[in-house]
């Protein structure tokens, strides 16, 4: 499943977001990156046209999953007030 981060306040959301902090499909354990590791560690696909993105980066942690980087997912305050409770 992929990392994904749903912020409510825009206010907030690029200091919430962090483009660095790659999470395991497999065991869940988070890991932050920096562009050279990435850079460094990322493989290519060998099947490009069904990923997201042409690479990966194998977990470090249990070697069986891919590290997913986070999705940064905003609704612009169109879902605002709909799980509000009325008084």
């Amino acid at each position: 499943m992929a990392n994904i981060i749903v912020v409510k306040d825009m206010s907030t959301a690029l200091a919430k977001h962090d483009p660095f902090v790659w999470k395991c499909d497999c065991c869940g354990k988070e890991r932050t990156y920096t562009q050279e590791e990435i850079d460094k560690t990322k493989k290519p696909w060998p099947d490009p046209q069904n990923h997201d993105r042409d690479y990966h980066v194998t977990c470090q942690f249990c070697s069986r999953g891919e590290m997913e980087p986070p999705s940064f997912v905003s609704f612009g305050g169109f879902l605002e007030g709909l799980t509000d409770k009325e008084p």
